[in-house]
């Protein structure tokens, strides 16, 4: 789809935050391509993050890796049991009918792939996880469900703001590939601390929620049984979510013993980020640029107008080996690279993954954890709490009418006062003017932030300060605090 680099910068952009999205957006519909009953998070939607803050993340092995061919550096970092379950063959005798199989995944992960394993490999994960948004949108960044989850990686609207994603009149960050991959992996590594380390627990509590992986693990609990992913009783949309990204990861490890080809991703980088001093419009863009106008609104499916804000500096994602035009034709703009681990300055950067984010406190806007007790309805505990019952029943991945459990922990979402919607507002944001001296580190120390947080809220690089140039920082909501 996109050709290679040939960029002059090599850019830290582990915590950019691509403004994303078209003016359209495509609708995404299960049971294509022969999958019968897909399932994914769009169904229950998201639910609230664990109460944890996210902690430093390990780094992985350098995506960088040797070979041409992107897959080999995702079989390379498989960990997860691929031959756990009867239920594995199932989905995987499934996929084999269609012969297509891998060469359409392969298709539709090439654009992305590489942002997606270099942010799994950066935190040393399970490379199976490259395989869920495969699972989610076919690896699409416009796709919206009927239930309002939105991008690749099927955020609902809550929880993408709990997961720092900005959703404004202007951009959607769901729709976000690089922003999006951070939170969603954000997100499964807080699931799979709070449910004892199991990936495969952490990937059945993504779909439905972890409340109800936790009800249902007490259930067999109290009856003597196992509380292992294969021994809930789970919905069954669930029971077939983790089946079928373990089965698509097994196809991707045993092409052959499967009878299908897998075409090769190129390992270099397939997107390139336009950085501009002023707001941009794509149509402009487009036809100064010679890039088509589709293919840039779908890699920056986040842009609601089309258009940057006009409130800040600009980013655009091109096809890689385009930004230069990009750049001749916009002026002040430059190119950066589109890739995780492109470092700059590798001091910086360890000291962005090593340290967790600390926004200022605030308890208005904390989570609560209520113990459910006989009696208990979604209903009468929002009441009780003066919270929405939607919006209860969404922060546990719930139906409104959904029976409770006694004893069953319920996540009750809380509002800032200063900022009703959630989101970043004019009210706890703070401009910096870079003065000469300044780095990410002092700015982040005097504002009381991470360097993760400065480097996600605004378009920087590690070394890359200008004098004069202002910094954006959000000195309140935790639900910025996830690098």
């Amino acid at each position: 789809m996109a050709r290679r680099s040939g960029t002059p910068f090599s850019i830290f952009l582990a915590a950019l935050a691509v403004s994303g999205c078209a003016t359209k957006e495509a609708r995404y519909t299960a049971g294509e391509d022969g999958y019968g009953s897909l399932v994914s998070a769009r169904e229950y939607g998201y639910v609230r993050p664990a109460g944890e803050a996210p902690r430093g993340t390990r780094p992985g092995r350098s995506p960088q890796g040797s070979g041409a061919d992107l897959w080999t550096r995702v079989r390379a970092d498989m960990k997860l049991n691929l031959h756990a379950n009867g239920r594995i063959d199932e989905k995987v005798s499934a996929f084999r009918r269609d012969p297509q199989f891998l060469a359409k995944l392969s298709e539709r992960a090439k654009p992305y792939l590489h942002v997606v394993i270099g942010e799994i490999q950066r935190r040393g994960l399970p490379a199976e996880l490259a395989l869920l948004p495969h699972i989610e949108s076919r690896y699409n960044p416009a796709a919206t469900s009927p239930v309002a989850a939105a991008g690749m990686w099927q955020f609902m609207p809550y929880t993408g703001r709990e997961m720092g994603l900005r959703q404004d009149a202007w951009q959607d960050e769901r729709r976000d590939v690089m922003a999006s991959t951070r939170a969603a992996m954000d997100y499964l590594q807080q699931l799979q601390r709070r449910l004892g380390g199991d990936w495969e627990l952490a990937m059945a509590a993504y779909n439905c929620g972890p409340g109800r992986v936790e009800s249902a693990q007490a259930a067999n609990r109290a009856r003597g049984l196992p509380t292992d992913f294969w021994s809930l009783n789970l919905p069954n949309e669930t029971k077939n979510y983790v089946p079928q990204i373990l089965a698509a990861a097994r196809m991707v490890a045993e092409p052959a013993q499967n009878g299908v080809h897998l075409p090769p991703v190129p390992s270099a980088p397939q997107l390139e980020v336009v950085r501009t001093d002023r707001p941009v419009d794509l149509a402009r863009v487009a036809a100064a640029s010679g890039i088509g106008l589709a293919q840039l609104q779908t890699l920056n499916a986040g842009l609601k107008r089309g258009q940057t804000s006009p409130q800040g500096p600009g980013q655009l994602v091109v096809p890689a080996g385009t930004g230069t035009r990009v750049t001749a034709a916009l002026p002040q703009s430059r190119v950066m690279a589109a890739t995780p681990l492109a470092v700059a300055n590798p001091r910086a950067v360890a000291q962005a993954l090593a340290r967790p984010s600390t926004p200022a406190p605030t308890a208005k806007s904390a989570t609560t954890v209520y113990v459910v007790k006989g009696g208990d309805t979604l209903a009468s505990v929002a009441r009780a709490r003066k919270v929405d019952l939607t919006e209860l029943a969404e922060a546990n991945a719930m139906q409104p009418r959904e029976p409770l459990l006694p004893g069953q922990s319920l996540r009750i979402p809380g509002r800032d006062s200063a900022d009703p919607g959630g989101g970043m507002t004019a009210a706890n944001l703070v401009n910096h003017r870079v003065r000469k001296g300044d780095s990410l580190d002092g700015i982040a120390r005097r504002y009381d932030v991470s360097v993760g947080d400065l480097m996600r809220w605004n378009p920087v690089a590690a070394n890359d300060l200008r004098h004069g140039g202002v910094i954006r920082i959000y000195r309140h909501g935790p639900e910025f605090a996830s690098l």
